[in-house]
């Protein structure tokens, strides 16, 4: 009868110690990482979204995810804080983005010359 009572016990240390208190520490760190929110932040969404904070309030934050595009979320809905830098400037957009006609033809003729 004893010996069940020890298996008991140990299996609830165990389940303790590689459960529920790494939980814990996880469920603390994002709190604190949600209460030090603060504008200028670059963060990531649980959604994938990375953006830099314009504003913060008590349960909602606003972020600039484009030039001129904010998008309202819960705080609870940011995952992590990046390094500055990480979101790149929002104002300017890529050369690939803006590459010329010419230059995508000349592309096109050099890929159809190599088959």
């Amino acid at each position: 009868m004893d010996y069940n009572i020890v298996i008991l016990v140990g299996m609830f240390v165990f389940m303790y110690l590689l459960l529920i208190r790494p939980q814990q520490k996880r469920a603390k760190d994002h709190k604190n990482l949600l209460e030090a929110l603060k504008k200028g932040d670059e963060v990531v969404t649980n959604g994938g979204v990375i953006g830099k904070i314009t504003s913060v309030d008590s349960s909602f934050a606003e972020i600039e995810v484009a030039s001129g595009v904010t998008i309202k979320v819960q705080k609870q809905g940011i995952n992590q804080k990046m390094p500055k830098g990480s979101a790149k400037s929002m104002t300017k957009s890529s050369s690939k983005a803006k590459a010329s006609p010419k230059a995508k033809a000349k592309a096109t003729e050099k890929k159809e010359t190599e088959k």
